[in-house]
């Protein structure tokens, strides 16, 4: 990992480089039964985006399950630089709720909160559209497979794959800012500011397993699986990833000036996502 920071250029700069065609309405990129609208007794009015991926609905914090959206700037005592397009995903969300007469329909899974104490849940409109779809699908957020609410999840990645294959928003942002090192960046190029959810690409040089962890290690960057979340993973898929190129998601932080990511799915990692998918079939 390099030891020197960049600066990331300003909201403005990033917008003139990108289409803004993703303001118009995106169709659903599966019209499937894994992506169909089950049945809601109830329905809500949503107020606000906090976030691209977090709304208030009657009063309370709704955190959209699937998706992370870019970091918004944090203006406290330590200055947090927000992600690229944080205020356009924000603004696309609040575009959303207002074309539906803000009305929302809730569906809990497994888990009904996070370790913050935020409501979690899969958001739909009365169109049958799902929020979550929507923002992946318009390129202005990351899928995220955080276990156990995972009922939509091969929904959204393939809404992520959409935005991937177009690149639309963030995926065209990447290609023509690489420097930025988000939503993806290459392993070896990584800076200590390349902190936070993002997908780090690199080839796998070790393979290992602690009493608390399982350990994955590219060239600069360390994956680890906490034992909690074995009971999700096969160690013998975890060892064939040994010498292959690899796209991991989560949450990148630095430890003892060194780039980690603790991840909790194998869906954070392509090539075991696509390995259960074919299993699937």
């Amino acid at each position: 990992m390099k030891t020197l920071s960049i600066f990331q250029p300003r909201l403005l700069m990033l917008l003139s480089l990108i289409s803004l065609s993703f303001w118009t309405p995106v169709a659903q990129s599966a019209d499937t039964d894994e992506c169909k609208m089950p049945e809601i007794d109830n329905w809500a009015k949503a107020t606000f985006a906090t976030r691209g991926d977090t709304l208030i609905v009657q009063g309370q914090l709704i955190r959209l399950i699937g998706v992370v959206a870019p970091e918004i700037e944090k203006k406290q005592k330590l200055l947090q630089p927000g992600q690229p397009l944080a205020q356009v995903s924000q603004t696309f969300l609040n575009k959303l709720i207002a074309n539906n007469e803000m009305e929302v329909g809730l569906v809990y899974d497994e888990q009904k909160r996070d370790n913050a104490g935020r409501t979690l849940a899969h958001v739909f409109f009365k169109d049958g559209s799902n929020a979550t779809t929507r923002i992946l699908e318009a390129g202005l957020g990351i899928a995220d497979a955080t276990p156990p609410n995972t009922q939509f999840i091969n929904c959204y990645f393939a809404a992520e794959q959409t935005a991937r294959n177009k690149d639309i928003a963030l995926w065209g942002l990447a290609k023509k800012m690489p420097q930025l090192h988000y939503p993806i960046a290459e392993s070896t190029t990584l800076y200590p500011n390349d902190i936070g959810y993002r997908i780090i690409k690199g080839k796998v040089v070790k393979v290992d397993k602690s009493s608390t962890n399982m350990i994955i290690n590219m060239d600069t960057t360390g994956i680890r699986v906490p034992k909690k979340y074995w009971k999700y993973f096969d160690y013998g898929d975890i060892q064939d990833l040994m010498d292959k190129t690899i796209e991991v998601r989560g949450y990148a932080f630095q430890y003892r000036r060194a780039m980690f990511m603790s991840i909790e799915s194998p869906d954070d990692i392509d090539l075991l996502r696509k390995a259960r998918k074919t299993n699937e079939k």
